[in-house]
């Protein structure tokens, strides 16, 4: 072997060669040969150099990592869903039980909600743990965890105690109350209320002789909000709320994070796009989809939790 197959062999690869390179030199040196001076040098400087690139390739690779890192927490879908460093957990409400099913039941909408918003956290990247609780087996440190609440509080019973205990920190943003007469609506801290057309549409649709089976295909309208919070159990994390007054409400909000989620993006401080928020949505049902979706009002969150 000469010289120059010593240096092909260092060369292709630095790391793994290195010591077998400096063994077979070696072997020469004690050998004997004038000329094994220079190709013991000549060796040696050829590993040197090959360590020297390594160390500056690794060097480069991590800076640019942090630009690509830098770059991706800065794009806009990213600094709306602003989660902390922890798992996400889905938190829905159990619907009728059906005595074969082992697992807790869901709606038809709770389901495309929590699919809608799968895709918005694939479109970030989003590599960490993904959760699902029902509201009745939500143990007390997964609380902590970054949360997506689905529903509202006529059918969560998770939703319901945390809009009443951290009212304090959801003020200035939208509240479900329920009036005499046993009807939802959305109130906002100004004073506003919004009910959901889709109550009476229905009335309207089985006074016309629709059916139930039916009811589906025609068209309704519903209110809803998407609220982000700061998780009031641990600060590093969010609270993200996605909630109609009815299942279609729901269905479309988180929709609104899927497809039209800059609706919301832009109403927030140019300077502060990570802010908490509360926003209303208005959601038009038509024939098995969702047809419209309207972010009528954002308002920014100033809680001090």
């Amino acid at each position: 072997m000469t010289s120059e197959h010593v240096r092909s062999f260092v060369l292709s690869s630095p790391h793994e060669t290195a010591m077998e390179a400096m063994r077979f030199i070696i072997c020469r040196e004690i050998m004997g040969g004038d000329h094994m001076g220079a190709t013991l040098q000549d060796a040696i400087l050829i590993l040197l150099a090959g360590f020297v690139f390594s160390i500056i390739a690794a060097l480069v690779g991590a800076f640019l990592q942090r630009k690509y890192d830098h770059w991706r927490e800065n794009r806009p879908l990213n600094r709306l869903l602003n989660f902390g460093a922890s798992p996400l957990l889905f938190i829905f409400p159990q619907r009728d039980t059906i005595t074969e099913a082992i697992l807790p039941q869901t709606s038809t909408e709770d389901f495309l909600a929590m699919n809608n918003f799968i895709t918005g956290l694939l479109n970030i990247d989003w590599r960490r743990k993904v959760g699902v609780r029902d509201t009745t087996r939500v143990l007390r440190e997964e609380r902590e965890e970054n949360l997506v609440i689905i529903c509202s509080p006529k059918s969560n019973t998770f939703a319901r105690d945390f809009q009443e205990e951290w009212k304090e920190q959801l003020k200035g943003g939208f509240f479900f109350k329920m009036d005499d007469k046993g009807r939802w609506y959305i109130k906002a801290t100004d004073g506003g209320l919004y009910y959901s057309d889709s109550f009476d549409q229905e009335k309207q649709y089985k006074a016309e002789g629709c059916i139930p089976s039916d009811l589906p295909s025609n068209k309704f309208d519903d209110v809803a909000i998407v609220t982000k919070l700061t998780n009031p159990w641990e600060k590093r994390n969010k609270v993200f709320w996605i909630a109609g007054i009815r299942g279609i409400g729901t269905w479309g909000a988180a929709e609104c994070i899927k497809k039209e989620w800059r609706q919301i993006y832009d109403e927030l401080p140019h300077d502060n796009k990570e802010a908490d928020f509360s926003a209303l949505i208005n959601i038009g049902y038509d024939n098995c989809d969702i047809a419209t979706i309207d972010v009528c009002r954002v308002v920014v969150l100033n809680n001090s939790i």
